[in-house]
This record gives C-alpha cells, sequence and structure tokens, in this order.
C-alpha cells in the first residue's frame, strides 16, 4: 500500500522508490542561477563651465591711475613673448619708490609686477617678466641674467637699453633703433648658447662683443646721385 508524503511516494516501509525520472532530465530541469550583469565604470567626464581666469588682476592705485590704459598696452603686448603666463593671473602694482623703475615678485604662487605710471619702458615689462621665470626656475638668478634673458626674448621688446649690463655710451641714453636691437638679441641668444655649451662668463663674453659690434653708430655712406 502506497501514501503520500511530501509530494513523492512512499512506501509503507518508509523507503521512497526511485524515480522513474532519469537523472540527466532532473538535472536540466533545475532551474540556473541567474548572471549578474557586469557593471562598466563610465569615464567621468569634466567639463570646464566655469569662468576663464583672469589676464590680470589690476591693484588699486593701477585702476585709478591715469596711465592705466597705457599700462595695460604695453603689458598685453610684452605678455605675448612670454607664453609661459597662459595659465595664470599676474598681479599689477605701481613702483611708487624714487629711482625704481619696476620690480617682480619672486613668488612662483602669487606672480606680479610693479612698474611705473609715466615711465614704462617695453624692455622694462619684459625685465619684470624674466624675474617670474626666474622664480619658476626657469632663468639664472641675478639681475644681470635677467637683463640677458630678457634681450633674448625678441627685439621687439628692446625699446632701451639694459640697466645691469654694460653697455656702449651712445646706448645708455635714449631709445634703442630697431637696428641695434636687432644685434643685442642675437648677442644674448649667443651668449645664452655658449652658458649652455659650458662658458661660465657668458655674461662677459655677451659685453664685450656689444662692445666691438655697438660701441660706434654705423657708417651711413651717402649714395652721390
Amino acid at each position: 500500500m502506497l501514501r503520500f508524503a511530501a509530494g513523492a511516494h512512499v512506501r509503507q516501509d518508509g523507503r521512497v522508490p526511485a524515480s522513474p525520472i532519469p537523472a540527466e532530465v532532473r538535472l536540466r530541469s533545475r532551474p540556473r542561477p541567474r548572471r549578474r550583469r557586469r557593471v562598466v565604470a563610465l569615464e567621468q567626464l569634466s567639463l570646464e563651465l566655469g569662468p576663464a581666469r583672469p589676464r590680470w588682476s589690476l591693484s588699486r592705485p593701477v585702476l585709478r591711475s591715469p596711465h592705466r590704459l597705457r599700462i595695460v598696452e604695453r603689458l598685453e603686448f610684452a605678455r605675448r613673448f612670454y607664453p609661459e603666463f597662459d595659465d595664470c593671473t599676474v598681479r599689477i602694482g605701481l613702483a611708487i619708490k624714487r629711482g625704481v623703475l619696476g620690480w617682480g615678485s619672486l613668488d612662483p604662487e602669487n606672480p606680479g609686477v610693479w612698474v611705473r605710471p609715466r615711465r614704462l619702458e617695453t624692455f622694462t615689462v619684459a625685465h619684470e617678466f624674466t624675474h617670474l621665470l626666474q622664480a619658476r626656475g626657469l632663468v639664472p638668478m641675478g639681475e644681470r641674467s635677467c637683463d640677458l634673458w630678457a634681450l633674448a626674448r625678441s627685439p621687439l621688446l628692446i625699446d632701451h637699453a639694459p640697466t645691469y649690463l654694460k653697455m656702449p655710451v651712445r646706448l645708455r641714453h635714449g631709445r634703442v633703433d630697431p637696428a641695434d636691437a636687432q644685434v643685442l638679441c642675437e648677442l644674448a641668444r649667443e651668449a645664452i648658447a655658449a652658458r649652455d655649451a659650458g662658458d661660465r662668463r657668458y655674461l662677459q663674453r655677451f659685453e664685450r662683443e656689444v662692445a666691438r659690434r655697438l660701441a660706434h653708430p654705423p657708417v651711413v655712406r651717402r649714395v652721390a646721385s
């Protein structure tokens, strides 16, 4: 006599008879475990939607100065030749101390230059920008080295003779004409190349070559008509 227990046929002696369903079928009929989908992390997109970093931070004396537009114009022109500052804001102030044409900050985290409102040559701005390069370790320290690297940037920045390098008498006062500016730039680049080659007296080399080539004004020959 058979009785039912838990949905299976059970004999009277308590044994469960063998299932008439083959084992292969029973294994196939078992529900397969659900596979978990692999989650792939998407690359996060960073959108620069904030305002662009300002090029200048003008101090209050500069903002109140009647020479503000001329100061910014000179600074903008000289900055074209210094792409190292494209990613930063440069603080601009006024040099009020007598006898000082300008100075530049040696703090690499806070670049800034101070200039005179009235007497402002382009080469003075280039000199102060080069001080900012010295703060970053891109130019050797010292005022004479600062003059030399500023001269080597471009002849378009040389409208006045440097102050800390020895110059011929005729270049110490007044503006530098484009021909002399070209020679100063070329000699400065040659001196820097000599330094890279191991010459430790490259500054004296530059001054010696300047004296040789620019001590006397070029002779202008008149062509007979």
